[in-house]
């Protein structure tokens, strides 16, 4: 009895000595989140900012205009769609034609020709002074083609002005376009019609400026 009672004394001291010094157990969740979650090898990538793509659009530049035809040409334009919108740019240009006045014997004559056409309703024009067969003449208008310069001129016979002319004089001047931003197929089509009644413009297609 002694024999058997020291043997399984022996053993139970045996067992608790494993249970002690087995490292603890864990759930299996835990053991499978411990396998997902490595801090020391978790790394922070800065995000890029998203930006919004460019959307190209499509505009109609029309001219060029000499002095005396940007507002006509842009009253019309505008009649054409109450909402349009519509830009001015300058472009340089070779221009061969202009219609004028011929020169005048004073300056005094030059001023009162002035206060005639402004009551008339002209309003770009410019006295030449300088030095030459041309000084003391009046500019009313200077074109890129003969056509268009002769189409201002019948403008300005409308409006009673009967001393003008159109001849040929070039010039490299600074001139202006419209450009009409983001037209429908409508308003492309009547912008065409129009354009035939400026003799000397054309329309181009473009990308529109940023």
């Amino acid at each position: 009895m002694r024999l058997l009672f020291y043997v399984l004394l022996a053993a139970n001291i045996v067992l608790l000595g494993v249970v002690w010094l087995r490292p603890p157990q864990t759930s299996p969740d835990a053991d499978l989140l411990n396998q997902q979650i490595k801090p020391e090898k978790v790394r922070i990538i800065a995000a890029r900012p998203l930006v919004a793509p460019t959307i190209k659009t499509a505009c109609l530049e029309w001219g060029p205009f000499g002095t005396g035809e940007v507002k006509p040409a842009q009253s019309a334009l505008e009649a054409l769609q109450s909402d349009i919108a519509i830009t001015q740019r300058e472009v340089q240009t070779v221009a061969g034609f202009w219609v004028y006045i011929p020169p005048l014997e004073t300056r005094s004559e030059v001023d009162h020709k002035i206060a005639e056409l402004r009551k008339l309703g002209v309003e770009e024009y410019y006295a030449v002074e300088s030095q030459g067969p041309m000084r003391n003449a009046i500019s009313l208008g200077i074109f890129k083609t003969e056509e268009a310069a002769n189409a201002y001129l019948e403008r300005l016979r409308d409006k009673g002005v009967r001393s003008a002319r159109a001849g040929s004089r070039e010039h490299r001047v600074t001139q202006t376009v419209l450009v009409v931003h983001e037209p429908d197929v409508a308003l492309t089509a009547k912008l065409a019609e129009l354009r035939l009644q400026f003799p000397g413009t054309e329309l181009k297609a473009l990308q529109c400026a940023n």
